[in-house]
């Protein structure tokens, strides 16, 4: 009974995840419904606000760079925090940083952010690792190797989505594309903008820095 009851509950997260997911088109009306008010905003001289005193006087002298949300996820607290293109109240998303309280496997993602897996399945999705850097945004340490998603799907009709993830072994780092399972632990994970120049560059190509790695996430 206990079996039949997880796997419905399952089933049900992933008919939510086909209509309510993650995308660069969100905006600050849309992250609300999706993940509640902020709590803490950030300014652009790295100081923190609490979401009363922004919303008093802080946006009056300061210039946010970005505002932090928390919510919880099956008992793991998560820490989000979402920079947008503008200061404008329907600005869309520029990037969205997730940080679990603690790292939860690739095989485990669809349980904890269907929102953000139901990208995996986007028809144009390209599954990469790299020993590069994918992103600026990580805060915590970096492994050599990262691992990243890339929709070929223009948002806005400018950008690419991409998804990078802060990747370890059971908390050692992964020095080795070819170590990359299911059973990877994901750290942090961002959503961010790619440009065309950057894609062609990374992706296209001869010898691309980004290399094609399986779908780990099915």
């Amino acid at each position: 009974m206990r079996k039949i009851i997880v796997m419905l509950v399952f089933s049900m997260l992933l008919m939510l995840s086909s209509v309510a997911f993650a995308s660069l088109d969100d905006n600050r009306e849309s992250i609300q419904q999706q993940y509640g008010d902020y709590r803490l905003v950030i300014d652009s001289d790295n100081q923190l606000w609490t979401r009363a005193d922004w919303e008093a006087k802080g946006y009056k002298k300061a210039k946010a760079a970005s505002y932090r949300y928390s919510f919880s996820r099956h008992g793991i607290g998560v820490q989000m925090e979402v920079m947008y293109a503008n200061n404008k109240p329907d600005a869309v998303v520029a990037a969205q940083r997730f940080t679990p309280d603690m790292p939860i496997t690739i095989k485990e993602f669809k349980l904890y952010f269907p929102e953000v897996y139901a990208l995996t399945k986007a028809p144009k999705a390209n599954f990469f690792a790299t020993h590069s850097s994918i992103s600026r945004n990580f805060q915590e340490g970096e492994s050599p190797v990262g691992m990243g998603i890339l929709i070929r799907e223009l948002s806005g009709g400018k950008y690419y989505t991409l998804i990078a993830f802060n990747i370890q072994d059971e908390g050692r780092l992964i020095k080795d594309i070819e170590n990359i399972d299911e059973d990877t632990y994901i750290r942090e994970f961002i959503i961010e903008r790619a440009s065309r120049t950057t894609v062609h560059d990374k992706m296209d190509a001869g010898n691309p820095d980004w290399k094609p790695i399986k779908n780990y996430f099915n």
